[in-house]
């Protein structure tokens, strides 16, 4: 039973991390021009339509987002 319990806790970290690869590194929203860490709460409250994916700090920052104060990316 522990084997599986591992196995499964295993599977989905690798899934939520590969996600994150292929997301992107950062999170901006559009309607707010600020951008997160993609593992940052306020992510899960934003809008989809509004979400802009960057891959780095200085590509939000080019795109004028501002970090966002509670993650602090």
């Amino acid at each position: 039973m522990k084997k599986i319990f591992v196995a499964v806790i295993t599977a989905i970290f690798m899934t939520a991390t590969f996600a994150t690869v292929l997301a992107g590194n950062y999170v901006g929203n559009a309607n707010s021009k600020k951008f997160h860490l993609s593992d940052c709460s306020s992510v899960g409250k934003m809008n989809p339509k509004n979400r802009v994916d960057f891959q780095t700090r200085d590509e939000a920052i080019s795109a004028g987002y501002v970090p966002c104060k509670r993650c602090n990316p």
